[in-house]
C-alpha cells in the first residue's frame, strides 16, 4: 500500500505539472505538502471510521480486539509517503517533461542526469534490483523450508521493504543488530554469522555478489566520466558518499527498525546505528576506481565495452533544456561556473571535441574548439512540452558558464582517449595490472574459502552437528574427545564403545535444528529420535580460543550426559549395563543410596551380573523417560545361595566354638556368670546347627532358626575345681556378602557378654 501511494501520488502530480506547466520551485514543493496534509488527514479518518474488529470463542472462553490505524505515526507516514511522491512527480514533470507519463519521464531523466546524481541514481537500481531478488528467494527458500507456503506470502508485505537493507547491510560488512528488554543488545554479522544459521555460506555469497555489483558500478562511472568528463575531478568525489550516508541514516529508522513486544517483553531490530560509515566508505571506493585505474581498465579491456555504455549520460533534447532553463534560468549553473573563466569551458569543449573525433590528430588550440567530425543527429521527442507560465523569467543568452553538456551520440562507440592519454599499455603495465588482478582474485577467493569454512567446517553448528553424529553413531569415544563428559575417569566406563553395541541402543535421526547466541553464550538446539519418540534439547557452547589462529575454536559446555539412579541390593557387587559389568566404584551413591550411573542418551538394558547364587530379571531403561523414582532390580537367590550360606554360618559358628571364653565375642551363643573368678576352661561345641530361616537380599541381612551349642567348664568348689557342662539355644544372625564368587558372613552378637 505504501508503494502504491508513494507511485499514484507521483503519478498524478506529474500529469498535473505537465498539464499546467507548474514549476518545480516553489508551486511544486508547496503543492507537494498539501497533498501530504490532506492524505495524511484522509487516512487518519479513514482509519478512525473504520476499525478493525476481530474476534472468536473456544469453549468457555472468548476474546476480541479492535485495531485502530487513527494514530499520529498513521498520519505521518501518510503525509511523508504522498508528500514525496507528489514532489517527486513534480520535479519530473518539469527536468523531464517530453514523456507520457511518470514512470517513462523517470527513466529518462535517470539517463540524462550527470555527476553524483546518476552515482546515486544507478547505484539504487543495481543494488535495488540485486537485493530484492535475493531477499525474495531468501524469503522463498525460509518459507519452503518450514514447510508453511501461507506464513510466506503474509510476510512479503511485511519483510520485503527491510529485507533487502537488511540483506545489503549484512553482505557489505555491516550487519543487524537485535536486543531484547533487560538484556544487552547482539550485532549479526558476516564473522559471526555461522553461530546463528547453517546458511551462513550464502551471506559469504551474497558479499561476492555485492563485490561485483560494486565493481560494475565503479565502471559504468568511468564509462560515463570518459564521455562526460566535467564532473571527473577529486573535488567531486566527496558528493556521493556524503549523499549515501544520508539516505542510509534516514533508511536505518524508516526501513529497518521493527519493535514487537508481548506484556513487559520488547524485541527490536535494525541495522546498526554505525552502518551509515560503512556505506559511505563503499560509495567512496567506488569514486576512487572511477577516478584512478577504472579509465585504464575500461581501455584495454574493449570487450567490457557492451555492458557499461548504458552507464553514459544521453544527451538531453534542446527542447526540454529550454523547457527546463525557462522555469529555472539558472539551471545548470553551479556558484563556480558562474564565475569561471571562459578559459575553462574552451578546455572541456576541445577535451570533448578530442572524445568525439578519436582519430583526429592533434591541432593547435585555435583548431580545437570544434570537433572535426559531426555527432550523429539526436532524435527530438515527439511529445510537445507545455509553455512555461508566463511569470517565467526569460533565459538568458550567455551560456558561456553552463558547464559542458556531454557528447552523447546515438549509438555511442568505445571512446578513444585523447592523444598523450591513450598510449597502449607497455608490458609492464599490463604486468602489474594482471598481478594486482590476480592478487585481487585471490584474496576474494580467500575470502570466500574463509566465509565457507567458518560457517561450515569450524562454527559451532558444525561442532554440535559432529557431537551429536558421534553419539548417534555409537562412537561415544569420539564424542568423549569432542565434549568433555565431565565426570570421573572411573565414572566414565559406560561413556564407550563398547554400550552402544547391543540393538537399539543409541538414538537416531539426530540434527541440529539451529544455533543462537546472546549474552556472550550460542545455544544449539537438537533434536533425535528415541523408542519413537522425538526429544528436544539444547547444547550450550562457547567459544575458547582459536584453531590453526584464525578459525574460531568452539567447546561444548553442557554435554548430552543422563544419568541413570538404581537402587543396587547391598548384596550385589555388580550390575550388567547392555552387556557391560559395572561395580559400586564406576557409579557415584545418592543421597538415598542409589548407584547412579552416567551414560549418553539411549537403550540400556540393566540386570544384576549373574553368578551361581544371584539373577535377577532386566530392566529396559531409556533415557527419555519422565521418572523420579530410581530403577529397581528384582533379585533373586538360587538353590546354590542357600547351601554356601547355611555352609557359611556353619563356618562362622565354628569359629566361634573355639573360643575359650563364657560368651564368646560377636558370637550368638555363650553364658551370663556373676563371678568369673569361679569359673574357668570353657569348652564349646555346637551340637545342632541351625538352619537358614529367611533372607534378606537389599539389606544383605539373615535370620537362622534354632540351634544349640554345649559347653564344658570347671567351677571352684572350695578349693578344689569340679567339672561341669551345660546347654544354650540360640538363634544366629547377621549379615552376608557375595565378592569374588564367595559368600561370606558376619554374625551379630548375641548380647551376653557385659
Amino acid at each position: 500500500m505504501a508503494i502504491l501511494q508513494l507511485r499514484g501520488a507521483a503519478f498524478g502530480a506529474y500529469m498535473l505539472a505537465r498539464k499546467s506547466a507548474l514549476r518545480f520551485k516553489w508551486t511544486g514543493a508547496i503543492s507537494s505538502a498539501i497533498v501530504g496534509v490532506l492524505s495524511g488527514l484522509v487516512v487518519v479518518i479513514l482509519a478512525a471510521i473504520f476499525p478493525a474488529k476481530i474476534g472468536g470463542s473456544y469453549a468457555y472462553y472468548s476474546a476480541s480486539a479492535s485495531l485502530s490505524g487513527a494514530s499520529f505515526r498513521t498520519f505521518f507516514m501518510a503525509f511523508l509517503l504522498a508528500g514525496l511522491g507528489a514532489l517527486a512527480g513534480y520535479a519530473l514533470a518539469q527536468f523531464a517533461p517530453d514523456s507520457n507519463n511518470m514512470f517513462s519521464a523517470t527513466w529518462r531523466w535517470a539517463h540524462r542526469t550527470r555527476g553524483f546524481v546518476r552515482t546515486l541514481v544507478e547505484s539504487a537500481a543495481i543494488y535495488g534490483v540485486l537485493f530484492l531478488a535475493l531477499g525474495l528467494v531468501a524469503l522463498i527458500v525460509t518459507t519452503a523450508a518450514s514447510g508453511s507456503a501461507l506464513a510466506g506470502i503474509l510476510l512479503i508485505p511485511l519483510l520485503l521493504p527491510a529485507l533487502p537493507f537488511v540483506l545489503f547491510s549484512v553482505s557489505s560488512f555491516g550487519g543487524v543488530t537485535a536486543s531484547v528488554s533487560g538484556q544487552s543488545s547482539y550485532t549479526l554479522s558476516l564473522f559471526n554469522v555461522a553461530s546463528v544459521t547453517q546458511y551462513a555460506w550464502a551471506l559469504w555469497i551474497c558479499f561476492v555478489l555485492f563485490i561485483i555489483a560494486t565493481i560494475y558500478i565503479a565502471l559504468r562511472e568511468t564509462a560515463r566520466n570518459m564521455y562526460d568528463p566535467y564532473y571527473a575531478k577529486w573535488e567531486n568525489t566527496w558528493k556521493a558518499p556524503v549523499a549515501v550516508m544520508v539516505f542510509w541514516l534516514v533508511a536505518e529508522f524508516l526501513c529497518t527498525n521493527f519493535l514487537a513486544g508481548y506484556s513487559s517483553n520488547t524485541v527490536s531490530t535494525m541495522v546498526p546505528m554505525w552502518y551509515f560509515i560503512v556505506a559511505g566508505v563503499w560509495a567512496f571506493l567506488v569514486e576512487v576506481i572511477a577516478m584512478t585505474f577504472g579509465p585504464t581498465l575500461v581501455a584495454s579491456t574493449p570487450g567490457l565495452w557492451k555492458i557499461l555504455v548504458g552507464g553514459t549520460v544521453q544527451q538531453t533534447p534542446q527542447n526540454v533544456v529550454d523547457y527546463v532553463k525557462a522555469c529555472d534560468p539558472h539551471f545548470g549553473q553551479p556558484k563556480a561556473a558562474r564565475t569561471a573563466a571562459s578559459a575553462q569551458t574552451t578546455q572541456t569543449a576541445r577535451y570533448n571535441a578530442q572524445y568525439a573525433n578519436p582519430s583526429a590528430p592533434a591541432t593547435s588550440p585555435a583548431a580545437q574548439t570544434a570537433p572535426t567530425q559531426a555527432l550523429p543527429a539526436v532524435p527530438m521527442p515527439t511529445t510537445p512540452i507545455p509553455a512555461p507560465a508566463a511569470s517565467v523569467p526569460p533565459v538568458p543568452q550567455s551560456t558561456a558558464s553552463v558547464p559542458p553538456m556531454p557528447q552523447s551520440p546515438a549509438d555511442i562507440p568505445m571512446p578513444a582517449v585523447p592523444q598523450g592519454e591513450g598510449k597502449p599499455l607497455d608490458p609492464k603495465t599490463k604486468k602489474t595490472i594482471l598481478i594486482g588482478c590476480i592478487v585481487a582474485g585471490a584474496l576474494i577467493v580467500l575470502g570466500i574459502v574463509y566465509g565457507v569454512l567458518n560457517s561450515t567446517v569450524f562454527s559451532a553448528k558444525s561442532m554440535a552437528e559432529s557431537y551429536v553424529s558421534a553419539i548417534a553413531s555409537g562412537d561415544y569415544d569420539k564424542a568423549n574427545d569432542i565434549a568433555d563428559p565431565q565426570v570421573g575417569k572411573n565414572q566414565r566406563k559406560l561413556l564407550s564403545n563398547s554400550v552402544a553395541k547391543t540393538d537399539n541402543a543409541t538414538i537416531s535421526n539426530a540434527h541440529v535444528n539451529g544455533v543462537k547466541s546472546g549474552n556472550g553464550t550460542t545455544t544449539a538446539s537438537i533434536s533425535y529420535s528415541l523408542n519413537g519418540e522425538t526429544v528436544d534439547e539444547e547444547l550450550t557452547m562457547r567459544r575458547s580460543g582459536n584453531k590453526f589462529l584464525i578459525f574460531p575454536n568452539w567447546q561444548i559446555t553442557t554435554p548430552l550426559i543422563k544419568s541413570i539412579n538404581v537402587s543396587v541390593p547391598s548384596s550385589v557387587e555388580s550390575l550388567t549395563v547392555n552387556k557391560v559389568a559395572v561395580t559400586a566404584k564406576n557409579a557415584e551413591k545418592t543421597d538415598s543410596g542409589e548407584w547412579q550411573l552416567r551414560v549418553y542418551p539411549g537403550t540400556y538394558n540393566i540386570s544384576v551380573t549373574s553368578t551361581d547364587y544371584i539373577v535377577s530379571e532386566t530392566v529396559v531403561f531409556r533415557t527419555n523417560e519422565d521418572s523420579d523414582s530410581p530403577t529397581t532390580l528384582k533379585v533373586t537367590t538360587t538353590s546354590k545361595f542357600k547351601d554356601a550360606l547355611s555352609t557359611a554360618v556353619n563356618n562362622a559358628l565354628d569359629k566361634c566354638a573355639e573360643s575359650t571364653d563364657y560368651a564368646p565375642e560377636n558370637c550368638p551363643f555363650g553364658f551370663r556368670v556373676w563371678d568369673e573368678d569361679n569359673y574357668r576352661n570353657f569348652a564349646w561345641s555346637i551340637s545342632i546347627y541351625p538352619k537358614i530361616d529367611e533372607v534378606d537380599l537389599d539389606y544383605g541381612a539373615f535370620d537362622t532358626k534354632t540351634g544349640k551349642a554345649k559347653c564344658t567348664y570347671e567351677v571352684k568348689d572350695g578349693d578344689s575345681w569340679d567339672s561341669d557342662d551345660d546347654s544354650t539355644t540360640f538363634n544366629a544372625s547377621g549379615s552376608f556378602a557375595i565378592k569374588d564368587g564367595k559368600v561370606t558372613v558376619t554374625l551379630d552378637d548375641g548380647g551376653y557378654s557385659y
